[in-house]
């Protein structure tokens, strides 16, 4: 069997430095490496398409395991052509497809390749234009040759199943679940200034400016914290720049990109998690999330689509709306100020983070869809998003 993967990022950038004993950089970054080298070994051919920000590359990992970049075009987007172009190239059986790329689908259906789109990404844009993209994307995964259709978690899928695709072809994944709330202690407030820690892309649309704002906010009500600003992205100067204009340089740090196991000591000694994502952000169910909720530690989110399911309505987390610092630092002022509180909102993730998982991997997903040792997609309908919503609580 030959398969082609797409993804963003790109696989032998990562696969090199991981064998060379480098750390993670994201979550389950060394699951997904790994499985992919594993699958290339029991098949004829894995190529692996990263669309990312750089130059054009090429790797031959393996006899079987080949990988590309293909940077974006002019306009930041995906390179259609030159995508379909390499895959042509490499006459694939089978397609992953980990990003919405309609071009990409509808040569993989037009040339009758079995394709599983495996998604992070949320469909809650409002606009005609969206809408329209929206419908196209959902008239192409339902086409019956899609058998499959994953994405991560249970919100990120109740938006495929509201733009239009069939529920019963949905699957919802998550990563394997190695950092876990019952490793770590309930946390209690401290005399110490509280530490906030934001974790993911440097983006206005990721509430990077609202988080430092909500601190100018905390700092007047002369509310002692620190916050931590961890990541990449294309607001960091602005964030730079706004930290200085507001004299916040003593209390907040742009602490850059961190390897995954920094990270994940961030949040251990973390006060609260900061995710105020505003609506137009993509997210699927962020890894933050995840991470914050299994160190034990309470979140101030934003109100989010893809966090109301689980969020709305618990004490592990408090919620603000969108675009909203004063709102985001009340939040977080109600946990930073009320010692049972804050005590109750970090024993109460344990909970949340069983509600939040879910029990399909990522890896499981391929390997039903591909067959693999006796595997298959009826073996695993007890898990699409149906039978799911079945099991939650009402």
């Amino acid at each position: 069997m030959r398969i082609a993967i797409i993804q963003y990022g790109v696989l032998h950038d990562r696969f090199e430095a991981l064998r060379a004993g480098g750390q993670e950089t994201y979550y389950a970054q060394r699951y997904s490496v790994d499985y992919v080298a594993a699958l290339s070994e029991r098949h004829d051919f894995v190529g692996v398409i990263g669309v990312l920000d750089n130059e054009p590359s090429e790797s031959a990992l393996s006899h079987s395991l080949h990988s590309v970049c293909i940077p974006r075009d002019s306009k930041g987007g995906v390179d259609s052509p030159t995508v379909i172009k390499q895959l042509e190239s490499w006459k694939p059986d089978r397609l992953i497809l980990q990003a919405p790329i309609r071009p990409v689908l509808r040569w993989a259906l037009k040339n009758n390749i079995d394709t599983l789109p495996l998604l992070a990404d949320s469909f809650e844009e409002s606009g005609l234009r969206y809408r329209y993209r929206a419908f196209r994307l959902a008239q192409l995964l339902s086409n019956p040759r899609i058998r499959a259709v994953g994405n991560h978690n249970i919100p990120s899928c109740l938006s495929l199943r509201r733009i239009g695709v069939p529920e019963d072809k949905i699957y919802p994944w998550d990563w394997p679940h190695e950092l876990r709330p019952e490793n770590n202690a309930v946390k209690a407030l401290s005399d110490q200034p509280a530490k906030l820690v934001f974790v993911g892309s440097l983006a206005q649309s990721k509430g990077v400016g609202d988080c430092i704002r909500a601190g100018k906010i905390l700092r007047d009500r002369e509310i002692p914290f620190s916050m931590n600003l961890i990541g990449a992205g294309d607001f960091t100067d602005e964030a730079a720049a706004l930290i200085a204009e507001l004299g916040l340089g003593d209390q907040i740090s742009l602490a850059g990109r961190q390897p995954h196991d920094v990270v994940v000591e961030e949040l251990k000694s973390a006060t609260i998690a900061l995710a105020p994502s505003h609506h137009i952000y993509p997210e699927g169910l962020p890894m933050t999330i995840y991470e914050a909720l299994a160190t034990r530690t309470p979140l101030a989110i934003s109100d989010h689509p893809m966090f109301r399911l689980y969020f709305a309505e618990t004490p592990a987390a408090r919620m603000a709306p969108e675009r909203s610092p004063e709102q985001l630092a009340d939040a977080i002022a109600t946990l930073l100020t009320d010692a049972n509180a804050y005590g109750a909102a970090s024993a109460a993730t344990e909970a949340l983070w069983n509600r939040v998982k879910c029990d399909l991997t990522w890896g499981a997903l391929i390997d039903a869809w591909l067959g693999e040792d006796g595997a298959s997609i009826e073996k695993v309908k007890h898990q699409n998003l149906p039978a799911i919503l079945a099991e939650l609580p009402k």
